[in-house]
């Protein structure tokens, strides 16, 4: 119970963050993207060309540390950007939220046990974002990285109104960790599969952020009990809280 309270607390922080960097950057969700042409999204490399901006750079590798990128990204609180936009040996961070949310111990749930398997340190981030808020606008319009130009995306905050309102949109949600890369969670947006499963840390429930800024524990029933579970239910109940058909 003390942990979900702690993790509640922590998705409040990174969401009034979220809301902070719109309030200075003309209303715009921090960017969610995903690796593009070669590049990190998020994150400039010395003498390299500008990057995406995104929320939180770099991608954890689903197989181990040998699929990191940057290397030693798992444990490198520098790329979360909460000692500012400078990562030494690696370069620029761009449109980082860390500047809004400057504890590191936000980034990562209480429970999450999961340890860089080199280091045997505590990974440093257990959460992602919703594919459909601030996804990198040709992504959205090619329909690339799972997202369907048939449902909305949220470009903004003042996206919210008709069809889904910000009160019902999640933003922020901690990944199952056994998942977890980039900071990019994928749902189909109908709710006819599984792609990206929530962690399940707080008695079969996880915790979400959402665009109004109100944090909750959700309890899943079905599909997200385990990491292999099947069912309806809870792939339909994420996917009418993350985005709306048009």
């Amino acid at each position: 119970r003390a942990q979900g309270i702690s993790c509640l607390s922590n998705m409040r922080q990174l969401q009034f963050a979220s809301i902070l960097y719109a309030g200075e950057n003309s209303d715009q969700f921090p960017g969610n993207n995903v690796d593009f042409g070669g590049a990190i999204a998020g994150i400039t490399f010395t003498g390299g060309v500008q990057a995406i901006p995104n929320w939180v750079a770099g991608s954890f590798g689903n197989q181990g540390p040998a699929g990191d990128n940057p290397a030693g990204v798992e444990t490198n609180a520098f790329l979360l950007g909460v000692y500012g936009d400078n990562v030494p040996g690696v370069g620029t961070l761009v449109g980082s939220i860390g500047n809004y949310a400057k504890a590191a111990g936000v980034y990562r749930c209480p429970a999450d046990r999961k340890l860089d398997t080199v280091s045997q340190q505590p990974r440093v981030r257990s959460c992602s974002a919703n594919m459909y808020c601030g996804p990198y606008l040709r992504n959205y319009q090619m329909g690339n990285y799972n997202l369907n130009t048939a449902y909305k995306a949220f470009f903004k905050y003042s996206d919210f109104g008709a069809g889904l309102g910000s009160a019902d949109c999640f933003v922020f949600l901690d990944e199952n960790p056994t998942q977890l890369n980039d900071g990019y969670f994928e749902f189909f947006a109908d709710g006819s599969n599984i792609n990206d499963r929530p962690a399940v840390n707080h008695g079969n429930s996880s915790s979400f952020s959402f665009a109004d800024g109100h944090c909750e524990l959700h309890k899943w029933s079905d599909a997200y009990l385990t990491i292999n579970g099947s069912g309806q239910k809870d792939p339909k109940w994420l996917a009418a809280h993350g985005t709306c058909k048009k």
